[in-house]
C-alpha cells in the first residue's frame, strides 16, 4: 500500500517544504483569525499608501532644508511674505483651479486652519489662466485662509509639478514635511503634531 500524496499546499504543514513552507504555514495560521486578517490587510493598505506617497514626493525639497523665501499678492492685492510668519508653523498648499482633488482638499485645510490657531495655512494658486478662475475656485471659502497668486518661478523653487502639493514649514523656516496628492484631514492633523 502506498502513502497518500501530499498536496503542495499541505507540504508546509507536513514539515518537508523547508523555510518557505514554515512561512506559508505561519501566514495561513495568522490569516485564519478574522481580526488578524483585518489587521494584516489594513497594515498592507497603509504601507502601500505610505510607499506611494513617498514615491510621489521623492523629487520635492527635503526635510530640514530652508524653505525658499517669497513675497506674493493675495486676492485682495495685499503682499504677503513667508517671513511674515516666522516663528509659526506654516502650511503651503499649492493648487490649481482646474484640479478637482485640490477642491476636495481645500475644505480639509479650512478645517485645520479653524482648529489650529498656531498654524497658518497659505493656499498658493499655481498654473492658473487668470485671477477670475482663482476667485471662482475659492468662492465662499475666501476668508478661511489667505489665497496667494503664485508664480512659475515659485513653483520651480518648491519643485511643484503635481497638484495638490503641500509643504509644512516649522517655526524656524525649515521644511518639516512635504507631499503630493489628496491628504485626509486626520492625516493632516497628525502631520502637524
Amino acid at each position: 500500500m502506498s502513502e497518500p500524496e501530499i498536496a503542495p499546499a499541505d507540504a508546509a504543514d507536513a514539515g518537508d517544504a523547508g523555510p518557505l513552507g514554515i512561512v506559508r504555514a505561519t501566514w495561513r495560521r495568522l490569516r485564519s483569525r478574522w481580526y488578524l486578517r483585518w489587521a494584516i490587510d489594513l497594515l498592507i493598505v497603509v504601507l502601500i499608501f505610505w510607499a506611494f506617497g513617498r514615491w510621489q514626493s521623492r523629487h520635492l525639497l527635503d526635510d530640514g532644508v530652508e524653505a525658499p523665501a517669497f513675497t506674493l499678492r493675495d486676492l485682495d492685492g495685499v503682499e504677503r511674505s513667508l517671513s511674515d510668519y516666522r516663528g509659526k508653523v506654516v502650511v503651503l498648499f499649492f493648487w490649481a483651479p482646474w484640479c478637482t482633488v485640490c477642491h476636495l482638499e481645500s475644505d480639509n485645510w479650512a478645517r485645520i486652519q479653524s482648529w489650529r490657531s498656531d498654524v497658518q495655512v497659505l493656499a498658493i494658486a499655481s498654473a492658473f489662466e487668470d485671477v477670475a478662475s482663482v476667485e471662482a475656485f475659492v468662492g465662499d471659502d475666501r476668508g478661511a485662509y489667505p489665497v496667494l497668486l503664485g508664480t512659475a518661478e515659485l513653483s520651480r523653487a518648491y519643485k511643484v509639478d503635481a497638484f495638490p502639493t503641500h509643504y509644512i514649514i516649522d517655526p524656524d523656516g525649515k521644511i518639516a514635511w512635504q507631499g503630493t496628492g489628496y491628504t485626509p484631514t486626520v492625516a493632516l492633523w497628525f502631520r502637524l503634531l
